[in-house]
């Protein structure tokens, strides 16, 4: 998806569409509140953009901190290339590491669900000098615990076989046209789920969504397996920054055990904080009421109110 926002997307996501060349891509995102403020990094995952931050982008900029929510390369509204090679792990983080330096950006916030935890958390460890605080929800950045979900014949691994996945992905558009309107615990309007499922709606624009899975390192030899050890070897690197983790219970994808795993790994975390009626696209679900909550937990560590 390229090109200005349509008319019936403003009410719901109002904020100036910006982009960057990284990595010989444009990769498009919003650049929210005050310049001089922290900046947050708000990053979703498949299949979403930044319009799953719409709950809480307000809240955070009224707070005296600087909203940036970008969208992927391969998803939102940035470049969509057809070729798993610029759509892996490591690629994204690098991605990610490219706009964050052409921003300056210093002293920033990583928020992140989904792919953008490791994706989120591989680039901030490459510049970890410059990390102020971490906010991880329903997420994950390790290889050593795999949850049921991820394990199971279906639909998971039935997902990323070449012809079933293919035609799930592709054929039907389970996750490019589905996702976060499937889900939804509060319930969504049409013009709602329309937001997520646009920029999608070019043929073979959603190829992200297939190779996003099928990066998921489950055994060792997997792609991405490699990138994913190596963000959890460097994870006692994090152990005076401060994390907070946020949890929606009923998430099939990342349940709780996710979390208190991640809690191991990061016992000086905060949290989990569970937020019932919240599933996978937590934001989506309860990001007005998470907001505030993050907003107190970086005005506390970050030294007092914006």
């Amino acid at each position: 998806m390229s090109g200005p926002k349509p008319e019936w997307l403003k009410k719901h996501f109002p904020w100036e569409q910006k982009s960057l060349l990284v990595n010989g891509r444009s990769m498009a995102y919003i650049d929210e509140g005050d310049p001089s403020g922290p900046p947050v990094l708000l990053l979703s995952g498949n299949p979403t953009w930044g319009f799953l931050y719409r709950f809480m982008i307000p809240t955070i900029i009224e707070a005296g901190y600087r909203a940036i929510a970008p969208d992927w390369i391969g998803a939102g509204y940035s470049d969509k290339p057809r070729i798993d090679a610029s759509l892996t792990l490591a690629h994204h983080t690098a991605d990610l590491v490219s706009l964050m330096d052409q921003l300056e950006l210093r002293n920033f916030v990583i928020v992140g669900q989904d792919w953008g935890g490791p994706q989120g958390m591989g680039a901030a460890l490459q510049r970890i000098e410059r990390m102020a605080a971490g906010v991880f929800m329903n997420t994950w950045f390790y290889t050593d615990y795999v949850g049921q979900f991820h394990s199971t014949p279906f639909p998971w691994t039935s997902w990323l076989s070449p012809l079933v996945g293919q035609y799930f992905h592709k054929r039907i558009k389970t996750l490019s046209h589905g996702g976060p309107s499937v889900t939804t615990q509060r319930g969504m309007t049409e013009d709602e789920a329309r937001a997520y499922h646009h920029i999608f709606d070019e043929t073979d624009s959603d190829h992200v969504v297939l190779t996003w899975p099928r990066t998921i390192p489950l055994q060792k030899g997997d792609r991405g397996w490699d990138t994913m050890q190596a963000i959890q070897d460097r994870l006692p690197e994090l152990k005076d920054i401060p994390i907070l983790l946020l949890w929606g219970p009923e998430d099939e994808v990342f349940p709780i055990e996710y979390a208190h795993h991640m809690k191991k790994l990061l016992p000086h975390a905060e949290g989990p904080i569970e937020f019932d009626k919240g599933r996978h696209f937590i934001q989506d679900d309860r990001g007005a009421d998470m907001a505030p909550v993050i907003v107190e937990f970086l005005n506390r560590k970050l030294g007092g109110d914006q």
